[in-house]
């Protein structure tokens, strides 16, 4: 079993096997370690829920038998431990989970393999699709670049730990047909949430279809739901109309703004969601549909139950599995993620190239972003727009944040820096000789070509920081994810 000193002390600081199942459980990334022979060691329950299985249950399992088992299609590991060299490319779990995934031998002295660390980079962010490993890697084994297209305006960008969080617990209860309430401040992206929940469904190639209950006028929110017989009031069409619960059949509908239906129709939604039952107005028929229920709101949906706004059975039954979504103020890295996304969407539909500088990322790290992703998206338009016909970019909105620390203030906490000049050089140069060997994939050669030092310097310079981190100081990169 894979363990570590029952208690070692370095620098101060005590560091046990519990501290070890902590780092292991802070990262939302897969991570495992595997013996020689394939059988799991140690790993974070990131990893087991990928798989669609519990933690307790891959610990001490065999990557052969999950393999042959049909948890995912292949195990870079495995091939790692045949050629006593770093191994990886595209995987897919039998959850329909795509990842990066890279799988790192150690040996021991006699160059024999002791240990395969194993990381997998969540890739199934909504995208489009992703190429396999053969088309990436051009028919050759190894690690390939990874080329992922993702769907205008329909990503989720997911590059903080909260949004991640959430990610994976939407692609949960995809899987299931559980009513959904989503929750979060205005422009926080509820529908494209919804979205992703229903094309990671067994509905995605049913209907998704979509309501605003606060844009619609009282007197037609019943009839556009539950539809209507011929006749059934002044101005309706002759031959009737069928309602949303009845054109979203077999697939979804997204009741948005939730909190503003009227409280005359709380009790009948209800009675449709608990019966599966619609009648016209009109008629005395009733119509069985087949319909999952996702609901999103921005207010507070407890307190108006309390006031009596709001239907107490309604809240209960819509919020059978609640999903929070964190306003982008508390996901800086999301600001940046999003930003260069709606940048290359924006330029390709204006036929623009205009580019994001550092100074402009600052501005937007610096906001607190009030209208969150929906207003982020409109100022990275307007300054597309902005650089197209006035020749320069406009940051009005971020300069007008009203804040007295320096914009570059939340770049520099974003990426975990302090200490010494010499000291911050150092951690800025480890972010970027990582950041360049995760673009290529791994290759230890490609990315010292890319970096303009020789291989022999990339390896010592690497194994540099791998022994500071074993030293007790945290490297740049774990300083920004904490």
């Amino acid at each position: 079993m894979f363990s570590l000193p029952t208690e070692k002390v370095t620098r101060g600081i005590q560091f046990t096997n519990h501290n070890l199942k902590q780092v292991f459980e802070s990262l939302l990334d897969a991570i495992f370690v595997t013996d020689p022979k394939g059988n799991v060691l140690v790993s974070n329950s990131t990893t087991a829920l990928s798989l669609g299985i519990s933690l307790d249950e891959f610990i001490g399992s065999n990557l052969r038998d999950l393999v042959h088992k049909g948890y995912y299609n292949t195990s870079y590991a495995l091939e790692a431990v045949k050629r006593k060299s770093p191994m990886g490319g595209i995987l897919r779990t039998r959850l329909n989970l795509t990842f990066f995934s890279t799988s790192t031998p150690i040996l021991d002295e006699n160059g024999e393999v002791k240990f395969v660390l194993t990381t997998g980079k969540f890739l199934n962010l909504d995208d489009k699709y992703v190429k396999t490993e053969a088309e990436l890697s051009g028919g050759k084994k190894g690690v390939a670049d990874v080329s992922v297209c993702l769907e205008e305006s329909t990503a989720v960008v997911a590059e903080s730990r909260a949004m991640r969080e959430v990610l994976l617990k939407a692609y949960k209860v995809a899987q299931t047909d559980t009513t959904v309430l989503l929750m979060g401040d205005t422009g926080t992206g509820k529908d494209v949430l919804a979205r992703y929940i229903h094309r990671h469904s067994k509905r995605s190639r049913a209907p998704f279809i979509t309501i605003n209950c606060a844009a619609l006028p009282e007197h037609l929110v019943e009839s556009e739901l539950f539809g209507y017989e011929k006749g059934a009031f002044t101005g309706a069409k002759p031959e009737g109309k069928e309602g949303l619960f009845e054109c979203a059949h077999q697939g979804t509908l997204f009741l948005d703004e939730i909190g503003e239906l009227p409280l005359y129709l709380q009790g009948k939604l209800l009675r449709v969601i608990e019966t599966g039952e619609v009648r016209r107005i009109g008629s005395n028929r009733a119509r069985q549909v087949d319909v999952r229920i996702i609901a999103a709101t921005n207010k507070d949906l407890e307190a108006m139950v309390q006031q009596g706004t709001f239907r107490d059975d309604l809240y209960y039954r819509l919020s059978v599995f609640p999903l929070k979504l964190p306003p982008l103020r508390e996901r800086p890295e999301d600001i940046v993620a999003l930003a260069f996304n709606f940048l290359q969407e924006f330029n390709k539909r204006y036929g623009t190239s205009f580019e994001l500088d550092y100074r402009v990322l600052e501005s937007l790290l610096a906001y607190d972003w009030p209208g969150n992703v929906r207003e982020l998206r409109n100022a990275i338009e307007r300054m597309v727009i902005s650089s197209s016909v006035e020749g320069q970019c406009s940051l009005q909105p971020m300069c007008q944040s009203g804040k007295d620390e320096p914009r570059a203030y939340k770049l520099i906490k974003l990426l975990g820096l302090s200490g010494t000049l010499r000291e911050v050089r150092e951690e800025v140069e480890e972010l970027y000789i990582r950041h360049v060997l995760e673009e290529c994939g791994g290759r230890i050669g490609k990315a010292a070509e890319k970096l303009g030092i020789y291989r022999t310097v990339l390896y010592r310079k690497l194994k540099s920081y791998d022994e500071r981190r074993r030293s007790g100081f945290a490297s740049p990169g774990e300083a920004v994810q904490k």
